[in-house]
């Protein structure tokens, strides 16, 4: 008993002592966040790209101008198929079908400013300073619509915002960089979720399925959010005063899900290519993980590699992880459906998935760094350490994009960020001590000493020292998800 009440003790420091009551003037500060955020998006653009100029691949922006170029020229039932013109081996679409959709729509923009930037076949490897403009509008633009609407209302409709948290939750730096430097649409994906997330808080539940639905046809990886979804509708929809009641619920709810189903795939289905849909979206031949990514795979891969495990035992074996992980916050959540037990499901639950499933990307960190935000407010030193640390565990991946000058930004964003937690009282000097070391992986990373022996040295080291934090920050969070349980 005492160690459980030293746990929560625990838990209980990282709650905010901020004074709520402050009045602060909300239009002129998202006004004044949204210029500073225009601006780092703009600083980002300014920047290099992975393979520019360089072939035969071209990088991530050849990604997405290619699957403009295929999703315009060639009919649909080709889009996941193989074929003379559409090389599955050439940066081949691995993303459900809402992500082509878009890209039809962007190819169609872009045939109207130059149908030379969507040429089949020719236009491989293009690049040019319009071009590159272009690329570089799309992924602001859908930020915009998508992303922040629902970020500001979710965050403004809490309580618990203040003028001082709010700022840090907007100007997130690993999406900026991911999506406006990669050359990458998570915005739109995680503000779907997003707008699911409100209208499901709201009961809005019907809404709320379309919603989530069409985030996870966008790109598969919101599975990461469908168990806490799943648990919190069926827990809020359980009456057991009205069965019968809480039958239809259900049943209504099953055919917003499925309806929105089928008018997604509707074309795969009648073209009989949705099984060579699936077989792109879930490439489960690629891999644990890509690159050094800071998964518990990857960090400790120079144990487990020794390991004779084999690819259809680690399939089972990461799955079994990831329920074990996510079980506790998915349990509170039943128990207790109540805001905030969703959102730290949903974050837990998110990092579980990251840390243990199969074949993660350093970007997929996102999937829990967003719900996290909405925790801020009631855990800001865990989730500021949360938010540093995934700055600096997708370093590698600026440093493939020739991006160095992203460490800036991120140490930029960790000044600020613990400034507001010492001017709050709210500062962890194991956390700032943690985050130092951190970015001093970064700065040997770029500068450090070449290792010819163990060359990606410092990338392992920076993903072996960002899981061992991930790894804290999930046992933290699900001892919040049951004092949460206890107390309420």
């Amino acid at each position: 008993m005492k160690e459980t009440e030293k746990v929560s003790k625990t838990v209980e420091k990282h709650k905010t002592t901020i004074d709520l009551s402050v009045p602060w003037n909300q239009s002129l500060t998202t006004i004044t966040t949204l210029a500073v955020l225009i601006c780092f998006q703009i600083a980002i653009s300014l920047n290099p790209h992975s393979g520019e100029s360089q072939p035969p691949m071209y990088g991530d922006y050849e990604a997405q101008r290619h699957w403009m170029e295929i999703t315009f020229n060639l009919p649909i039932e080709h889009w996941y198929v193989n074929g003379s013109h559409n090389d599955l081996l050439y940066w081949g679409l691995d993303y459900p079908p809402l992500t082509a959709y878009h890209h039809n729509l962007l190819g169609v923009i872009t045939y109207k400013i130059n149908k030379r930037w969507v040429e089949l076949r020719d236009s491989r490897g293009f690049e040019s300073v319009a071009h590159k403009i272009f690329m570089r509008v799309s992924a602001i633009v859908p930020f915009y619509i998508f992303y922040l609407p629902p970020l500001i209302y979710a965050l403004m409709s809490s309580k618990k915002t203040s003028p001082v948290l709010y700022p840090l939750s907007l100007l997130y730096p690993a999406l900026l960089v991911i999506d406006n430097g990669h050359f990458q649409y998570n915005s739109v994906s995680l503000g779907l979720f997003l707008f699911a997330y409100i209208f499901l808080i709201q009961n809005w539940t019907l809404l709320g399925s379309m919603f989530f639905v069409a985030a996870l046809n966008y790109k598969q990886m919101e599975l990461y959010h469908a168990l806490p979804v799943f648990v919190f509708i069926l827990s809020r929809s359980i009456n057991q005063s009205q069965p019968l009641g809480t039958i239809l619920k259900l049943a209504k709810i099953g055919v917003m899900v499925l309806s929105t189903f089928l008018i997604i795939w509707l074309p795969f289905i009648l073209t009989e290519t949705a099984k060579d849909v699936l077989i792109r979206v879930f490439p489960f031949n690629r891999g644990l993980y890509e690159d050094k990514v800071a998964s518990f795979w990857c960090a400790f891969s120079f144990v487990l590699k020794r390991l004779p495990i084999v690819q259809n035992v680690q399939i089972y074996l990461s799955t079994a992880l990831v329920m074990i992980c996510s079980l506790p916050s998915l349990v509170s959540l039943f128990l207790q459906p109540s805001e905030r037990n969703f959102r730290l499901s949903l974050t837990t639950t998110a990092l579980s998935f990251f840390l243990f499933s199969f074949h993660v990307h350093e970007k997929t960190i996102l999937l829990a760094t967003i719900p996290a935000l909405l925790l801020l407010p009631e855990y800001p030193s865990l989730v500021i350490l949360f938010l540093n640390i995934s700055n600096i565990s997708i370093f590698s991946l600026c440093i493939k994009d020739n991006f160095p000058f992203a460490l800036v930004f991120f140490f930029a964003y960790f000044v600020v960020s613990y400034s507001v937690s010492v001017y709050n009282r709210e500062a962890k000097p194991l956390h700032i001590l943690s985050i130092s070391i951190g970015f001093l992986i970064c700065i040997l990373e770029m500068y450090g000493p070449a290792n010819q022996r163990f060359p990606h040295i410092y990338q392992l080291a920076n993903a072996f020292f960002s899981c061992l934090n991930f790894l804290y920050l999930l046992v933290s969070f699900t001892i919040a998800a049951f004092e949460k349980v206890k107390k309420e």
